[in-house]
């Protein structure tokens, strides 16, 4: 390998691990440099704005989960404003709206996934533990509500997702756990703010291979042709390397976009093999008026409002939960969709998903599909599915693969660290806060493993 080194610690990636990786290791004193496919940071992270609606419209992440100490830190630094996504829960079934409660909502949830255990031997999947039928006959709406919030929530499919990686974490372990906020200056700040610490980014710079030995790493890639330019290759040398890549873009294999590392790193790749990425449809939708929180809603509603509305769920077959602003009050709505449901829908192209999931919102509320068309002002989607540098939402845990995260952030001869949502292994994998830790963790792991003597003063 060539001699010499351009930086003590290239990064890959720079959506909130790599970011948070980036800050630690600077406030250390090492040089680092990111290196971004994308022409922008914050990866899953993706806002827009328009003027025609008072808040962000948020493409990926929207909510931070729980209590997220390393986001209230980033927040609370950065003067940001979080409001909990405060609201009624409601359920639409067979013609009928029915008010769930939020505290109801979560108990009987609880009366299922409290029966899932994280030592079971051999492990199964969650469908497997749905068909034994736990609880009886008392329990199987509750059963159908937790499959339901598993295939949504965690946007991935019974069939394959592990039964003891669901019993640690798989729901909120308390009410504090079960608080879900917005941040309403747009989540687009959080990358932001971690980018101020002065490090380098290169966007634009798609990696395609890593080329290592212990305490040397080169890593290559090729910047895009612009409209003057040509495309041009070039590479990067340290001491060690943070790589970032979604779990999709890790396991992708075939084609021009597959990042090769050489030697081949097989015990990631074994912790990689246990894991999956899920599917999510997520489409928004601007509509002239709030119509829901119209008196006429209410014949649906046994006479009660829908002003206070938060949730909508239901068993619709394409997009079964909707949710509004709340606790702000806009003439938004974003439809989600998870798992096997999700992966059907998305594969239809962005017209299409548009165009299903106002036929959707139109069963859902027991209205015509044509009334809820005219309505519509606009539409914001994002495949994440097919988008190259994603490959999928977030990841899950498949049958076998309780440990997986926590062997995918184990470093690779001291010069090689993993991080990355996937890579966390508190049960906070699909989150940005559990991301944010996963970067915290592996610039610690740099710091603690690297002889001081190899990291440069940052000049």
């Amino acid at each position: 390998m060539t001699a010499g080194n351009d930086v003590d610690v290239v990064i890959i990636g720079a959506g909130v691990s790599g970011l948070a990786a980036a800050k630690r290791l600077t406030e250390a004193g090492v040089s680092t440099t990111i290196l971004e496919a994308r022409n922008r940071i914050g990866g899953r992270i993706y806002t827009t704005r328009d003027e025609r609606t008072p808040l962000p419209i948020e493409m990926g992440a929207e909510f931070v989960h729980g209590s997220a100490p390393e986001l209230v830190e980033i927040v609370r630094a950065s003067k940001l404003v979080v409001a909990d996504t405060l609201g009624e829960r409601w359920r639409s079934e067979r013609g009928k709206i029915t008010n769930l409660g939020d505290e109801n909502y979560w108990q009987q949830l609880a009366h299922v996934m409290e029966r899932l255990d994280p030592k079971r031997t051999p492990d199964r999947s969650f469908q497997d533990f749905l068909d034994t039928k736990p609880g009886g006959k008392s329990l199987a709406k509750q059963r159908t509500l937790a499959r339901e919030y598993v295939s949504g929530f965690h946007a991935g499919d019974p069939e394959r997702m592990g039964e003891r990686w669901l019993a640690d974490g798989g729901m909120p372990a308390d009410q504090d756990e079960e608080r879900q906020g917005r941040v309403l200056d747009g989540y687009d700040h959080v990358p932001a703010w971690l980018a101020t610490a002065g490090f380098r980014v290169r966007l634009a710079h798609v990696v395609h291979a890593v080329v290592w030995e212990p305490g040397s790493v080169e890593v290559r890639y090729s910047v895009p042709a612009g409209r003057l330019g040509s495309r041009t290759n070039g590479a990067i040398r340290a001491r060690s390397a943070i790589i970032t890549l979604p779990l999709g873009v890790l396991q992708h294999t075939t084609g021009d976009e597959v990042v090769t590392f050489t030697p081949d790193v097989a015990a990631i790749r074994r912790a990689a093999s246990h894991l999956a990425m899920g599917s999510v449809a997520r489409t928004t939708l601007l509509f002239r008026e709030p119509f829901w929180e119209a008196r006429a809603m209410r014949r649906k509603t046994g006479g009660r409002s829908l002003t206070d509305l938060s949730f909508l769920l239901s068993s619709d077959d394409e997009v079964p939960v909707w949710w509004t602003s709340s606790p702000v009050r806009t003439s938004t709505l974003v439809g989600w969709t998870g798992g096997p449901k999700a992966a059907r829908l998305v594969a239809r192209g962005p017209a299409e998903v548009e165009a299903r999931a106002i036929a959707s919102l139109a069963r859902v509320l027991g209205m015509q599909r044509r009334r809820v068309e005219a309505l519509v002002e606009a539409c914001w989607y994002h495949d994440w599915q097919r988008d190259p540098y994603t490959r999928g939402a977030y990841s899950y845990g498949l049958v076998g693969g309780s440990e997986s995260a926590k062997h995918l952030a184990r470093p690779v001869e001291k010069t090689l660290f993993f991080a990355g949502e996937a890579a966390d292994g508190e049960g906070r994998t699909g989150t940005v806060h559990g991301a944010i830790g996963t970067g915290y963790r592996a610039a610690a792991a740099v710091l603690r493993l690297t002889p001081r003597a190899r990291l440069r003063p940052r000049r």
